[in-house]
């Protein structure tokens, strides 16, 4: 099979029962579910895989890709055992639980899986929508215990009141929840490990309340609040005709937001490809050859240099570390 430079993906989906429908109404998705929490925008994860979607590898499972097309994605991905990045959009139309992240270490040694450094930014919400980021003050192990029995854990975590481009790092081990009438952009470490400790008392179909991961999370918690503040780590700088404004940077990964008025160049590193995922407007890739919109996620070959991207529209571009 001949190689190619560039991947659009079909996303997968998930019906969880915080989701919307805004995936549908304002990505215009096409998902099975009348509500959908999570599309999965890059994702090589056996239960939700994404597809390629047009081109030579049309139809094509993304593992499949990466499996027999290793230069695609560059070397940075050699040094994981398994494809590095996890992207999804999020809608929440109602709160989702408050839980945890385990670091590599813990994973590992607990469930032989990755832990998850993650990003959120906030691709849109309703006045007055919060997420949940960290503690307020330091606690103990046991004062973080208490607060889980006596139903107090809310009035001891950050909440942030979020608009339309905040950004925040969610480092392993931190607290953290996405309140309801929230789009989100997250991009992490491809695991789904996480420990809930509080779900707002809320039970499903069948009247069973979700089980919660009360000494895990306990194991797991940084409890002094969040070293790395909320916000993008540098000012949006004009670069070659567009706007770049990074947006976090890990061991993992690192994350760009490009807004593009008219034209721009866009170049892939040598030791990792590019995702694209679209968030606002539409963009011609490499004159003409792929037409993205918002809603769209794109793959770059790593090391394809000057890509000329033509239009008007926002993409978040991320690399593996």
């Amino acid at each position: 099979m001949a190689t190619t430079d560039f991947i659009k993906c079909k996303p997968a989906f998930r019906d969880l029962i915080w989701g919307g429908t805004r995936l549908q109404t304002d990505f215009l998705l096409d998902t099975p579910y009348e509500h959908t929490a999570e599309a999965l925008m890059l994702s090589c994860r056996e239960d939700a895989e994404c597809c390629a979607s047009g081109g030579e590898w049309d139809g094509m499972p993304l593992s499949r890709i990466y499996a027999e097309h290793p230069a695609f994605f560059g070397s940075n991905c050699a040094k994981y055992d398994r494809f590095p990045l996890l992207i999804k959009f999020i809608d929440t139309m109602d709160d989702i639980s408050v839980q945890v992240h385990p670091d590599d270490d813990y994973a590992r040694t607990v469930s032989g899986d990755w832990g998850k450094a993650q990003l959120w930014y906030v691709v849109d919400c309703q006045p007055g929508a919060y997420l949940i980021c960290g503690f307020n003050d330091e606690l103990n192990i046991e004062d973080f215990r208490k607060r889980i029995e006596d139903d107090t854990l809310i009035s001891a975590v950050n909440t942030f009141e979020v608009k339309k481009g905040d950004t925040f790092y969610i480092e392993p081990g931190t607290i953290h929840a996405i309140g309801r009438d929230i789009i989100l952009a997250e991009i992490g470490q491809n695991s789904e490990l996480s420990y809930r400790v509080y779900d707002y008392c809320r039970v499903d179909e069948h009247g069973e309340s979700r089980p919660l991961n009360i000494q895990q999370a306990l194991d797991v918690t940084i409890t002094a609040p969040p070293t790395v503040p909320a916000g993008v780590l540098v000012p949006r700088a004009a670069i070659d005709g567009h706007y770049e404004t990074l947006l976090g940077r890990c061991e993992y990964f690192a994350s760009s937001l490009w807004d593009v008025e008219e034209s721009a160049l866009l170049s892939a590193p040598d030791g990792s490809f590019v995702s694209l995922l679209m968030l606002e407007g539409t963009l011609n890739l490499n004159n003409d050859e792929m037409f993205m919109r918002k809603g769209e996620s794109v793959l770059v070959a790593a090391g394809k240099k000057d890509i000329p991207l033509s239009g008007m529209g926002k993409f978040i571009a991320t690399v593996v570390e």
